[in-house]
């Protein structure tokens, strides 16, 4: 057994993970996909199981046909979170990352040498903290638009699914904790919070 083959094995298992997240999020059909990247209904299932090394021209054609970010499935693989392959399926963050990083390449040039790890290090912390902050204010938005409008259609969504002590969701005994199930409830306005929602 080569030392190569845990990492092997456990790229397969990340890069499964990761096709099957985007698969689900983008709604797409094994039997096209497997049209896609020119291969038997089997032979894709192996390639989705994880069943044969990562191979990037398949990679790339399973994101073309799913809609999805090909370098976003890579990098999954490579920091070991399928789920940011989902994540990134609509909005192509590491497609726009290659991109930008190919302008920085052309405007800089061999100057680049220059740069310290550090530097680097500074830099792309920044950057994601910046990309954090928008991201999950704009998250903070969405669930609090959708708390004050879902009431609208009859929908309570303060809590969008039932917490771990409530699991049954079970409303009654929310209406104790407010005094009787008028109006919105204290456990409506403190439960949920980021992931939640589907």
């Amino acid at each position: 057994m080569s030392g190569r083959e845990p990492d092997d094995k456990q790229r397969s298992t990340l890069l499964s993970r990761a096709l099957r997240a985007v698969r689900a999020i983008r709604k797409v059909k094994p039997r096209a996909l497997a049209a896609a990247l020119g291969l038997s209904l089997r032979g894709y299932q192996n390639f989705e199981a994880g069943g044969a090394q990562l191979n990037i021209d398949h990679v790339k054609a399973f994101a073309q046909a799913s809609d999805a970010d090909p370098f976003g499935i890579m990098a999954a693989v490579e920091i070991g979170k399928p789920e940011f392959a989902a994540w990134v399926a609509q909005n192509k963050a590491m497609i726009a990352f290659l991109i930008t990083l190919e302008e920085f390449v052309d405007n800089t040039g061999e100057a680049i040498v220059r740069l310290e790890t550090t530097t680097w290090v500074s830099a792309y912390r920044e950057m994601f903290k910046g990309l954090s902050e928008k991201a999950l204010a704009a998250q903070a938005r969405d669930d609090t638009w959708l708390a004050e409008n879902a009431p609208r259609l009859g929908l309570g969504l303060g809590g969008t699914l039932p917490s771990a002590e409530d699991p049954a969701g079970d409303r009654a005994t929310r209406d104790r904790k407010d005094g009787g199930g008028s109006g919105q409830d204290e456990t409506d306005k403190d439960a949920g919070g980021p992931g939640e929602r589907s």
